[in-house]
């Protein structure tokens, strides 16, 4: 992962998200310039947190190659994996140590 080139490109988002947020605490009416721009400053940060998140994610996915030939996890098992059958299992283990609480 080139951590330099990505500062670089993730600074930009910064800013942006920056003049959103003063933006719309200029926007807001006098008087009311916390409820009148607070959601508007959440937001311009989430998608700041979710922009920088995403862009983090795939230059680690991009700089390791074994993600890139098929072995990078996305949590859910592969067809066939026997993942449907396993959860059967789980649920009847989980049944019947709900009826000998009982």
């Amino acid at each position: 992962m080139d951590r330099q080139g990505l500062k670089r490109r993730l600074r930009g988002k910064v800013e942006a998200a920056l003049d959103k947020a003063m933006d719309a605490v200029q926007a807001a009416p006098d008087g009311r310039w916390i409820a009148g721009s607070e959601w508007a400053v959440r937001g311009a940060f989430q998608e700041l947190m979710r922009d920088c998140f995403q862009e983090i994610i795939q230059a680690k996915v991009d700089g390791d190659r074994s993600a890139s030939a098929g072995s990078f996890s996305t949590g859910g098992a592969p067809p066939g994996a026997g993942g449907g059958d396993d959860a059967a299992v789980q649920g009847r283990a989980a049944r019947r140590r709900a009826q000998r609480r009982r």
